[in-house]
Parts: structure tokens; sequence; C-alpha cells
């Protein structure tokens, strides 16, 4: 077991957690907790069986959970922005391959337009 060095001011940051929710991820179990009643409450008030209702229902909540799961417990930070910039950048190669793009997809450089020679 190794040891970790520790301020000894008592001024840790306390992290709440329940489960897999840990710290800020929290809030999504919250705004899930949410989803779930108003979902239940819509589809109670259409008469929409028990079963049904509770499997529709989790289905947000479950979503939020493999979410949390795969993008953010034991990930830096900017894990689940890099992953969907990589899937964008994926997205926009392929496009270019098919011929539905002029010009190849770079990274970290946005689209613009081109200056012309008479403003250099």
């Amino acid at each position: 077991m190794s040891l970790e060095m520790h301020a000894n001011d008592n001024s840790r940051e306390g992290r709440p957690g329940i489960w897999i929710f840990q710290g800020r991820a929290i809030v999504f179990l919250v705004i899930g907790v949410g989803v779930f009643v108003a979902l239940f409450r819509i589809l109670a008030s259409i008469d929409v069986d028990w079963p049904v209702n509770i499997g529709v229902s989790l289905l947000p909540l479950a979503g939020i959970t493999l979410i949390i799961h795969l993008f953010v417990n034991g990930k830096p930070p900017s894990y689940a922005g890099d992953q969907l910039l990589f899937l964008l950048w994926r997205f926009r190669t392929r496009m270019y391959l098919a011929g539905a793009l002029e010009r190849p997809p770079e990274l970290w450089v946005r689209d613009r337009k081109p200056t012309h020679p008479k403003e250099l």
C-alpha cells in the first residue's frame, strides 16, 4: 500500500456519493430521478400498465447511469468531450471519403472562409 501526501489542515474536499454517482455527477442522479417521476406520472395519467410504465420510465435513469459509468468515473474531466470530438472527426472524415465534403476535416481548426488575396 503506497502512502499519499495530504495537507495537514483538514481542508480536503468533501465529495458526496451514492453508488457510482460521486462528486458533481450526483446532479445527474437527481435529474434522472426527476425525469423518472415525471415520465411515470405522465404515463400513469394516460393509463399505461404498471410494468410497461416502470420499464419505460427507468430507461432515462438507466441511460444516465451508463453514461456516468462509462464516461465520468475514473476518467479525466475532459474525457467525454474528447470522445465526442473524436466521433465528430471520424464522422466528418467518412463524409469526406464518401464525397459529401469538399475539404478533408482538420483537427482543432474550425471551418472558415479562406482570405481573399487582396486582403493579404
